[in-house]
């Protein structure tokens, strides 16, 4: 019997400290970092490009950063929601956006700082790999349609 209530101490013991945790957590202001590099889309000088987030659920534009000298980009200081990156092409006093990344859940994850800009272009290797693959299927396909041999 004593055993059965210094587990059931221990047990809500536990719980309060968890549920307290998760309080604090709560009240603190959590903020989220979205960073990566976009050096392979962007053409020098890198400062005529910037990066920035847009959130998903407003459509509002919730960070803007230029690219530094290497071509990378970090977007600090963002509320936890879901995210589009954006790279912003500047010249002749007119912004446009190149291309985007994403969405990125920031609401799980605070931190995504592996994002590469690369407007979509799928590199040769995967074009080689995916005609390997339609030719094996294709050759799958005529052999087991074939007749066979008697």
């Amino acid at each position: 019997m004593k055993m059965q209530r210094i587990v059931a101490i221990a047990v809500a013991f536990s719980l309060a400290s968890a549920a307290a945790e998760t309080a604090l957590l709560a009240a603190g202001q959590q903020t989220a970092t979205i960073a990566g590099t976009a050096k392979d889309e962007a053409k020098k000088p890198y400062a005529d490009y910037s990066v920035r987030a847009r959130d998903v659920a407003t459509g509002m534009i919730a960070g803007n950063v230029p690219l530094n000298t290497d071509g990378n980009f970090s977007l600090p200081d963002l509320s936890s929601a879901k995210y589009l990156i954006e790279l912003v092409q500047h010249k002749n006093n007119q912004d446009k956006v190149i291309c985007t990344e994403g969405p990125f859940d920031l609401t799980q994850q605070m931190l995504k700082n592996d994002v590469v800009i690369d407007c979509g272009k799928v590199p040769a290797a995967w074009w080689l790999l995916g005609a390997a693959a339609a030719a094996g299927i294709t050759a799958g396909i005529v052999a087991a349609n074939g007749s066979p041999s008697q």
